[in-house]
């Protein structure tokens, strides 16, 4: 039996090497080991570019570059390297299966320079005559992204090589471990390189499943390992597991062999939770604490909440008049839309947006999923969901409290019976306040189909297991820019 699914060529290429048997030093370093090194190599990269630039500075000037000289400003060293490492969290640079790509990685440089020179500016104009150095800043950004550039995609050469590749197995070559399989395939091999799986089921083995071989059973587990020079293997089994493959992955663990389960890496790879692959064991397990924060962190959430509540409040007073005067003029309907939504825990309140359709959208009284190139929303409307501008009224259920600044989109009720029934562990989504925007909105564009609605559950999930202030705060920024590129509906 021979089950292939697509697989790029340059995977294909090094496969062949991949599966004999190796006797070189290898250094698979974990995703946490490389993330720890790109935070480092930016460290050094800045506080070099900050002395290049302190050095230039002096030398088209008159000062005299010394250690006095750079001791009398050295606050510029830990100012540009916080600074630094919160834009380069923000734009994705120190998200491991995203620093493999060196055009991206290139693009994502810029937008931290470009950052850091607009926050400059800012300070600059609002700060007294002089008071801050112009050149300085000029020459730091012109070194700091042609260096970081230079360091970034020698990382992401370096580890496409086969001698510092992070070798997997998989041990499930069922459904699981397929999609686990593709995932790992679509990253590309500098960031892991798989080696094939293992299946206890007869009729596989010997057989090529995603493009990798099935290498043979558990007991072929610890053998496989050893021969191949592997650094994870990855658990793609849903149910129990038996004696003989636990007593392999224990002596695999032994082995300082690293075991991790199928849902967890994919997570990792994705920022995604599979649900078609979870049990709700694991869903308990992975989400325990999320729905009942501290006091603290509570207490944190609705201060956020209400901080950018009162600033979307202002802006929606700033946007009324002109919104209010084109849909007027466009087809003299009613300026809100109010709508039914579940809140958390089910609990339905009214949203309230401004409405992007004709008023008798739904005069045949069945609920309808918005569709792209909808023949119901009006020529205003598709401007302000571009724009996204027709969320902007749901400040005002922030600052009730009924929905959260970040969080999954507030879904219909008709829809969540239905969804319920179709997609597993669909309900979780409620055990947290719906959002104005959220981590499935900046991922993933608006869907109007089943399966869309399981990739953004799977989003959701990610969302609500990992939810933290500094998540949210991330969320927001990269709404921000969502808004500004028109990236709506």
């Amino acid at each position: 039996m021979d089950i292939k699914t697509q697989v790029p060529a340059t995977y294909q290429g090094t496969q062949k090497r991949l599966r004999s048997p190796t006797f070189v030093l290898r250094v698979g370093l974990p995703f946490s080991e490389r993330r720890a090194l790109l935070i480092v190599g930016d460290t050094l990269l800045i506080n070099a570019a900050v002395l290049a630039a302190m050095w230039l500075w002096a030398w088209v000037g008159t000062p005299l570059f010394s250690p006095d000289f750079v001791r009398s400003r050295w606050q510029w060293f830990p100012f540009l390297t916080i600074a630094w490492w919160v834009l380069a969290w923000l734009s994705d640079l120190y998200d491991v299966p995203t620093a493999a790509h060196r055009l991206g990685v290139a693009r994502r440089i810029g937008v931290v320079v470009v950052g850091l020179v607009v926050c400059y500016l800012v300070v600059y104009f609002v700060s007294p005559r002089n008071a801050l150095p112009r050149l300085f800043i000029l020459f730091f950004s012109a070194v700091a992204l042609v260096g970081t550039v230079l360091w970034r995609w020698t990382y992401a050469t370096l580890f496409r090589l086969p001698l510092l590749g992070r070798r997997v197995l998989i041990v499930g070559a069922g459904w699981a471990g397929r999609t686990l399989a593709q995932a790992i395939l679509r990253q590309g091999p500098a960031n892991y390189q798989l080696i094939g799986f293992v299946d206890d089921d007869p009729q596989k083995r010997g057989a090529t499943i995603a493009g990798l071989p099935v290498l043979g059973g558990s007991e072929d587990l610890v053998a496989s390992v050893s021969r191949y020079g592997v650094d994870e293997v990855v658990v793609a089994i849903t149910h129990h597991l038996r004696g003989e493959l636990f007593q392999a992955l224990m002596d695999c663990q032994a082995m300082k062999i690293h075991v991790a389960r199928m849902p967890d890496l994919y997570e990792q790879l994705t920022r995604r939770v599979p649900v078609e692959h979870i049990s709700e064991n694991w869903i308990l397990d992975a989400l325990n604490g999320s729905s009942t924060l501290g006091y603290l962190e509570q207490a944190a959430r609705r201060l956020l909440d209400l901080s950018f509540g009162l600033v979307g409040l202002l802006g929606l007073g700033v946007v009324l008049p002109f919104v209010a005067l084109a849909i007027r003029l466009n087809d003299r309907g009613p300026l809100f839309y109010t709508q039914v939504r579940s809140g958390q825990g089910g609990k339905p309140f009214r949203v309230i947006k401004f409405r992007t359709m004709c008023p008798d959208a739904e005069e045949e009284g069945h609920p309808r999923w918005a569709e792209e190139n909808d023949a119901r929303v009006t020529g205003v409307g598709r401007f302000l969901r571009k724009v996204r501008l027709d969320e902007l009224p749901q400040v005002i259920n922030v600052l009730r409290g009924e929905m959260s600044i970040v969080g999954p989109r507030p879904e219909r009720p008709e829809f969540i019976v239905a969804l319920e029934k179709q997609i597993p562990f669909y309900r979780t989504r409620l055990v947290v306040k719906p959002g104005l925007t959220g981590w499935a909105q900046i991922h993933y564009e608006y869907g109007n189909s089943v399966q869309d609605q399981l990739v953004k559950l799977q989003y959701d999930l990610y969302y609500i297991r990992h939810r933290s202030i500094w998540l949210d705060l991330y969320v927001i920024f990269w709404t921000i820019g969502v808004v500004l590129r028109g990236g709506g509906m």
